[in-house]
């Protein structure tokens, strides 16, 4: 039998984290331009490290109340609600007093402090939290599956129906807030969709794999000097590429799902600066 026909056999196993890489890398690649373009790339860092210190305080709370609660679903609605929180206001500090850098470092060293002083606190759960908050990209379950699609169809939404004043606001803020468009609003919004979509993404997929699609394919798409919705589009294609074709490779290769993934998407760099350059 061939080792083709062996992976088309074992599609019970593969089949979800497959569909799960296919959304997590077309949502992060899509949402990416706006992340590079904006200048905050370690945002993800900033928000998965808050997620795992939601995951950690429910957790510590968990074993002090002697309550035991294995819910995958739980276990991420409590990372995502701390995500979403730390990126509305992040989002918030957009054009204050600080750069945006300023507050994803505070928040990333605090978050990752507090992480560490939470995880010491744990007795039952210590050995286990890799795992819940870092995500498998080779065992993604049922759950977690239906959870990402969801968040990657709301995120779709409302960029969809948004989509116009979110570019504007994170491009020319000062023409929007001139224009009537307040730039607090939208910024919140854009990182309302972040705040969502790292933590399922980082849930099915893993950490690594997550910042590297929030950065390289909308890397790639701006250097093939696209326009700014062809980029759009060019990101997230490259995310879905580097994803599926990751997790696809990574099985006849018998290596690391991740890391697979993310050099395959590495690959996209120099490939778009090529045709980026032959370009007139």
């Amino acid at each position: 039998m061939s080792a083709w026909q062996t992976f088309l056999e074992a599609r019970e196993i593969w089949q979800e984290p497959l569909l799960a890489a296919a959304i997590a890398g077309a949502l992060c690649g899509f949402l990416g331009v706006y992340v590079v373009l904006r200048r905050t790339v370690f945002v993800s860092a900033a928000l998965t490290q808050l997620s795992t210190l939601g995951l950690v305080a429910a957790l510590v709370v968990q074993e002090a109340a002697g309550v035991e609660v294995e819910s995958a679903a739980v276990q991420l609605a409590v990372a995502t609600l701390f995500s979403v929180a730390g990126a509305l206001v992040l989002g918030g500090l957009a054009g204050r007093r600080l750069p945006s850098e300023a507050g994803v470092g505070y928040a990333y060293v605090t978050a990752g402090g507090l992480v560490v002083l939470g995880s010491a606190r744990l007795v039952h759960a210590a050995h286990d939290l890799g795992g819940m908050v870092f995500g498998n990209a080779v065992a993604v379950s049922g759950t977690e599956l239906a959870a990402l699609a969801v968040v990657g169809a709301l995120c779709a939404v409302a960029h969809l129906v948004f989509g116009r004043r979110l570019v504007f606001v994170s491009f020319d803020a000062d023409t929007a807030a001139a224009m009537g468009v307040p730039p607090a609003r939208w910024d919140g919004m854009l990182f309302f969709t972040l705040g969502l979509a790292i933590p399922a993404s980082a849930r099915a997929l893993g950490a690594l794999p997550v910042f590297a699609f929030l950065t390289v394919p909308a890397a790639s798409s701006l250097l093939a000097g696209l326009g700014l919705g062809a980029s759009f589009t060019l990101a997230a294609a490259l995310g879905f590429v580097a994803a599926t074709g990751g997790y696809v490779l990574s099985w006849f290769a018998q290596s690391p799902t991740g890391a697979t993934m993310v050099a395959l998407a590495a690959l996209s760099v120099p490939l778009a600066w090529l045709a980026g350059r032959r370009r007139p």
